[in-house]
């Protein structure tokens, strides 16, 4: 894809070149056509090099990719009631009283036979403590960003137990699993998840998702079931991998991301 346009663009600056340089004689616009041409060649035998020394895995990666960028989905549109984990997490919390009490430190996702919780920071740089959805109310300000209302007082958080993470990296945390390379099952490539979309009882509806090369130009990514992203077992050292089929991928919806 990518040599296949700059070939192109090489023809486009020879034709160029011709209708505009002025040139009086025949030998000066053979002279141009021959250097643009030379430098196309010499462009192309690198790829073919590259190509000969990473074998098919090359061109593959590359198709891979540019297929994942220009695939053309439904794009999803948060409903009422739905958040990003990324818009909530650092706002402030009240308690029953309606005094700020600290802020969303994360949110811990269901798994197991364990809950959805907000992990809240008591106060500036106190302890953290998980309280249930069922215990806080999340609303939504005048511009729809989320908000979190306990119905709890201050003292009663004071007197829960500390949270305390069972060791780095177990993803039960929206935080740890935000920002994490993903393995495609079916592939074998690696994507990014940037975000999760919560409904407000807790439950994470959707993993938002970047294949890399979409997050670092646009603001596309595509939408995957959670509950398919799950820590390898066996040889693996805790690698993270999505068991997707390719037709569950094919059909995933679209997300646009605000990258502002």
């Amino acid at each position: 894809m990518k040599r296949l346009f700059l070939t192109t663009s090489a023809v486009a600056l020879m034709m160029g070149v011709v209708a505009c340089s002025g040139a009086d004689t025949h030998t000066q616009t053979a002279e141009t056509d021959t250097t643009a041409m030379t430098e196309t060649a010499t462009y192309d035998r690198d790829y073919e090099n590259d190509d000969a020394a990473y074998g098919d895995a090359a061109v593959e990666d590359r198709t891979d990719n540019a297929r994942m960028a220009d695939m053309d989905r439904d794009d999803y549109v948060l409903t009422s009631g739905e958040f990003l984990t990324s818009d909530l997490i650092g706002e402030e919390v009240v308690d029953s009283n309606g005094e700020e009490v600290g802020e969303i430190e994360d949110v811990m996702l269901a798994s197991g036979g364990e809950q959805p919780m907000l992990i809240i920071r008591d106060g500036f740089a106190g302890e953290l403590h998980a309280v249930s959805f069922e215990q806080a109310t999340i609303w939504f300000d005048e511009e729809g960003e989320p908000a979190a209302r306990m119905d709890l007082t201050e003292e009663m958080l004071d007197d829960l137990q500390e949270f305390e993470q069972n060791g780095m990296n177990d993803y039960r945390l929206a935080s740890e699993l935000t920002g994490t390379n993903v393995n495609l099952a079916f592939n074998d490539k690696d994507v990014r998840v940037t975000d999760l979309i919560v409904r407000t009882d807790g439950q994470a509806k959707y993993a938002v998702v970047s294949d890399g090369i979409v997050e670092a130009v646009t603001d596309q990514r595509f939408l995957i079931d959670p509950a398919k992203i799950m820590v390898a077992q066996g040889d693996s050292d805790g690698e993270v991998v999505i068991d997707l089929t390719e037709q569950e991928f094919n059909s995933a919806m679209g997300f646009t991301a605000d990258i502002d």
